[in-house]
């Protein structure tokens, strides 16, 4: 057992569909631990449309593709915390569509740490004024 084990560790992420933070704290406070984004998501170097025949499906939003693609990254990396024993307990807290997809692609593992799942972007409240949001 690690060491976070023993204590009990809960991460809070606040997530939108394109930038996530993972706090600890407690009551005392709370503070950013790692933080990703999705720059260089959704980059693309071939415009579809020039390649697009009368007969094919017309492309996906790339910038709704990114956000799904930056969604699915949050989750496999809460994946990732859950199996090498980083963290015990999980706080979500997301607008409503992003919030579906991170769940959505949690493994059971995962999902079964999600203590709470609060339908609220969060992502520019700074640390200091986050804990009221998770009492």
């Amino acid at each position: 057992m690690s060491m976070d084990s023993k204590r009990g560790v809960t991460w809070y992420v606040v997530a939108d569909g394109g930038k996530a933070r993972v706090l600890t704290g407690s009551g005392r406070g709370m503070h950013t631990v790692h933080v990703f984004d999705n720059s260089g998501l959704g980059d693309f170097d071939v415009d579809p449309a020039a390649t697009r025949s009368q007969f094919t499906a017309p492309e996906s939003d790339p910038h709704e593709q990114a956000k799904l693609t930056f969604e699915r990254k949050v989750a496999d990396e809460l994946n990732e915390a859950v199996r090498t024993g980083k963290v015990d307990s999980i706080v979500l807290a997301a607008p409503a569509h992003a919030l579906h997809n991170i769940r959505g692609h949690l493994n059971k593992a995962a999902a079964a740490v999600v203590s709470k799942s609060i339908t609220k972007d969060l992502t520019n409240v700074p640390d200091h004024e986050l804990a009221i949001h998770f009492d």
